[in-house]
């Protein structure tokens, strides 16, 4: 059993080993994989469970198809639309500061990766929408950093579904007949040259091993957060039970004192086996495809600057941190690693910060009575190419979102709720209570390590409840806490050592994510109260709420409006209202132009009925629109607008099999147009009569449903259609296997 870690102070509790004393970081990191596996070997004694095995997840098709066009159409155009102004892009925490995501524009085109594939959509005039390529990529893509005619593609690929006959198989450690894998997931960077967004081109091929977490530009530097959990090769966590423990009786004493002894033999067996292992041996590697060549780039002994691992930290989890150029023509690129588990990313214009529970989950078996913490690690990235390691600190709690996390003028602000509301097997577990906190940059005059260290915070928010959303903006902070009913508070944080609590509402409800409209007004989304006397949730709603802040100690509600994707829910027996703008702020998009909220919302929906003779029939159908509110604060209110449907997209004769993605998914607004986007197909339409003024359908493919196949194979790339009836097949002859793909190879600046 082990006790909790003791500290001198919270403040002081993260103590960072120099990174020059690599020997002693390798024995901490061993000691801690060999902790890890002793608590699950001493589980298995106790519990006696058994786990194992691999996972099957998705196979990697790879392939490219375009079509030949106009450049005119295909080509990006000399003239610059803007972004906020005359088009909305992605809805991005910091202005400055891009979030990779599954769509993205530059106001003349669409990208929009559905399934295995990468779909361009061209709009030479708004309202109107042409579907130009469709790029098959490797694995199951997950978002797009955009930069100009570079387009980097980030998707997640099994190793399990590597063939064999692949020269990256070979360099990844797989052993002859049952083999295995340093690690089940591999983050891929494809860099695509889009200059013709017909015929895109393939460049160089990444693959970080890890799993993808989220990815930032800032100034053309993409930095990508992967997490990797890496099989360590001859430790395990299982008892290998000799087959006379199988015969004996359940209940027999002897049975115990077989797992024990096994158990024990097991941990001296891993412990053989981690002296005898070289550095390498566990730490994330990158492996680079040009030319048909594969390049493995580590991390040896005498490449330590770019890692850090905390003194008391039990984890063996590795946090990186990919930095690349798009702007560079070699793309070169760096590493930076941390010691930790998954983590949470906020970036500025020149900080990432970058949080992880202080101990992993296996530490708390046996030790009720330890408190959660949460470290904090920050990086300077306000030069080009470059990610700086400037401290780490600790703060009792746990953190909600990259919302609950800020920088602002070098000042890092932190909400958290403490308290041991997750330990549900307790009788008497410590209540929550929230607090925000704020750091400054230090230097440990001990040890003269780089730390962050507490200058201010305000405690005791709403006791017994915790943080549902929160929100930084400038010098003040917004907090909604929950627990039978919805408070939203008002922090002043314009001196960082003395935060203020300003005002305080109790509303009905709960919102889930907070959007600032300005300094007077926030517009909320979220869940409305479940029962008459406004306390609880109704998770079946989807509700909006206009709050008026102009006085801050006073905040109030202007309007509140509650929305389904049924017209008249009487008149089906549907169940639920789902909306993914209510946990995913990149599916809320605020025109602020129009004063509109473009909003997705579907159901999924039963009906019934009878005919003239009697007979009873039902079905099932599904309901995709995406809602227009207007948002008024001149007048304080809300109303909808209009609705654009999708459902008849979902509801076609051709035994499509959407695998839970009949959903609107993500909106842009572009002149006196919206476009929006599903998985079905992207349709345009007028703001102003509601009327649909352009369509693409699309034939959506599971990406968890493919094989890998070495050789090119044809897919319908769509059809394009305009109010006027006219239609444009993209299909192309031209297809190329990007996996034999020609770039310039580059050493990393560190790996």
């Amino acid at each position: 059993m082990i006790g909790q870690p003791s500290f001198n102070a919270a403040l002081q509790a993260l103590n960072y080993l120099s990174l020059l004393i690599v020997m002693i970081w390798k024995h901490l990191l061993k000691s801690s994989i060999a902790e890890e596996y002793r608590i699950q070997l001493l589980q298995a004694v106790e519990e006696e469970y058994y786990y194992g095995g691999g996972m099957w997840a998705e196979d990697d098709m790879v392939m490219a198809e375009g079509a030949e066009s106009d450049s005119s159409t295909s080509s990006a155009p000399t003239t610059k639309r803007q972004e906020g102004t005359d088009f909305s892009g992605t809805n991005n925490q910091e202005q400055g500061v891009d979030e990779a995501d599954f769509v993205k524009t530059d106001g003349y085109f669409i990208y929009f990766l559905n399934g295995n594939n990468l779909e361009i959509f061209g709009v030479p005039e708004f309202g109107e929408l042409t579907h130009l390529s469709t790029t098959r990529i490797e694995g199951t893509p997950q978002a797009m950093m955009l930069d100009g005619d570079r387009l980097v593609v980030i998707s997640t690929v099994s190793s399990w579904n590597i063939p064999q006959t692949d020269a990256l198989s070979s360099v990844m450690g797989w052993d002859n007949g049952y083999g295995s894998w340093r690690t089940s997931s591999l983050t891929k960077f494809t860099v695509l040259d889009i200059t013709n967004r017909s015929l895109p081109a393939d460049g160089k091929e990444l693959y970080l091993e890890g799993y993808y977490m989220t990815a930032r530009e800032v100034n053309a530097t993409v930095r990508t957060v992967t997490h990797a959990w890496l099989d360590i090769p001859g430790v395990q966590s299982w008892l290998d039970l000799p087959s006379g423990y199988w015969a004996l009786d359940y209940d027999d004493p002897i049975r115990r004192e077989v797992r024990e002894k096994v158990a024990y033999q097991t941990m001296l067996e891993n412990q053989i086996s981690l002296d005898a292992l070289a550095l390498e041996d566990i730490l994330p590697k990158v492996y680079e495809r040009s030319n048909g060549q594969i390049t493995v780039h580590t991390m040896d002994d005498e490449q330590c600057a770019d890692f850090v691992a905390p003194e008391d930290g039990f984890n063996r989890g590795f946090n990186s941190i990919f930095t690349f150029d798009l702007s560079s023509e070699d793309f070169e690129f760096q590493a930076d690693h941390i010691v930790g588990n998954y983590p949470l990313v906020y970036a500025s214009a020149d900080v990432l910060i970058l949080t992880e529970n202080a101990w992993d989950w296996w530490l708390f078996w046996g030790n009720d009575g330890m408190a959660e913490a949460t470290n904090i690690h920050t990086f300077d990235i306000s030069q080009a190419g470059d990610t700086t390691y400037t401290g780490s600190g600790r703060v009792n709690g746990t953190i909600l979102n990259q919302f609950s996390l800020s920088e602002h003028e070098g000042i890092v602000r932190v909400a958290v709720t403490s308290g041991q509301w997750a330990r549900w097997w307790m009788e008497n577990p410590e209540p929550m209570s929230s607090s925000v906190v704020t750091f400054t940059r230090s230097v440990d005059v001990q040890t003269d390590q780089q730390i962050i260290i507490e200058v201010g915070r305000v405690d005791n928010i709403a006791p017994e409840e915790r943080i549902w959303s929160a929100r930084f903006d400038g010098d003040r902070c917004y907090l909604v806490t929950f627990r039978q009913i919805d408070p939203l508070w008002v922090i002043d944080m314009s001196d960082e050592t003395n935060p203020t609590i300003l005002g305080e509402l109790e509303v009905p409800g709960v919102s889930t994510y907070i959007h600032p409209l300005s300094r007077d007004h926030l517009l909320t989304i979220g869940m409305g109260p479940g029962e008459a006397d406004g306390t609880g949730l109704d998770w079946s709603s989807t509700r909006l709420s206009l709050f008026n802040i102009t006085d801050p100690t006073a905040p109030a509600v202007d309007d509140h409006l509650t929305l389904t994707p049924v017209a008249d829910p009487a008149d089906t027996a549907w169940m639920w209202s789902y909306s993914e703008a209510s946990y995913e702020h990149k599916a809320f998009q605020y025109w602020a132009p129009k004063g509109l909220l473009a909003i997705p919302l579907s159901t999924y929906r039963y009906q019934s009925w009878t005919d003239s003779n009697g007979g009873y029939h039902w079905n099932y159908q599904y309901v995709s629109k995406l809602i227009l509110v207007n948002v008024s604060e001149d007048t304080g209110n809300l109303s909808v607008h209009g609705t654009v449907d999708h459902s008849d997209l979902y509801d076609r004769d051709d035994n499509q099999n959407w695998w839970n993605g009949f959903n609107i998914r993500r909106s842009i607004f572009m002149g006196d147009f919206v476009y929006a986007i599903s998985s079905a197909g992207v349709t345009a339409t007028n703001l102003t009569t509601m009327d649909e003024s352009a369509s693409v359908e699309l034939a959506y493919e599971n990406p968890y449903n493919t094989y890998y196949y070495d050789v090119a194979v044809d897919s319908d790339a769509g059809e394009s259609t305009t109010s006027e009836g006219e239609s444009s097949n993209s299909d192309g002859d031209d297809k190329t296997d990007s996996s034999d793909t020609e770039g310039a190879g580059s050493e990393p600046d560190q790996t």
